[in-house]
């Protein structure tokens, strides 16, 4: 009878050992999730930055992006309306800025994108920074750095020169 129980007791260790295990799979499936859009969004931006090259300075313009959240359930922006009326390269590139604000509000919990400058190596150049949750998205660049620590909750792309 004993020996039942003691090899009760050893399942249930086992079986809540593998609980633990399916839940941090879970908890990390989540977050490789949620950095991959964040990766896709900032990879969107770039490619905007570079279709419009005629406006690349409105899109490297730190004012250009409002820290303004979007939240779920927002309508996208629409004015200028791009989609169904032409635009000129200035107006496509406040649309745009507007539609990855948006986005990253839809998409990413809490999130927030935007432009600021940054380095790489020992020069200046400007990079897409997007965060979500609880990240603060200043502390995304840490004196123009990138911040490279384990919990950081942002995706920073640097802007081709």
């Amino acid at each position: 009878m004993i020996e039942i129980l003691v090899a009760l007791l050893v399942l249930a260790i086992g079986v809540l050992g593998y609980a633990g295990l399916q839940l941090n799979a879970l908890k990390s499936t989540e977050s490789a999730q949620i950095r991959s859009q964040g990766t896709a969004l900032a990879r969107n931006a770039l490619e905007m930055i570079v279709v419009n090259a005629e406006e690349r300075a409105t899109y490297l313009d730190e004012s250009e992006w409002n820290n303004g959240q979007s939240t779920f359930g927002d309508a996208p922006p629409s004015n200028p309306d791009c989609l169904s009326n032409p635009c000129s390269a200035s107006e496509m590139a406040s649309w745009n800025i507007a539609q990855l604000q948006w986005l990253a509000g839809t998409v990413l919990p809490a999130g927030r994108i935007r432009v600021e400058p940054c380095k790489s190596g020992s020069v200046s150049i400007s990079c897409v920074v997007v965060a979500w949750n609880d990240q603060d998205i200043s502390q995304c660049l840490n004196g123009g750095d990138i911040n490279t620590a384990l919990d950081s909750e942002c995706a920073v792309m640097e802007v081709d020169r």
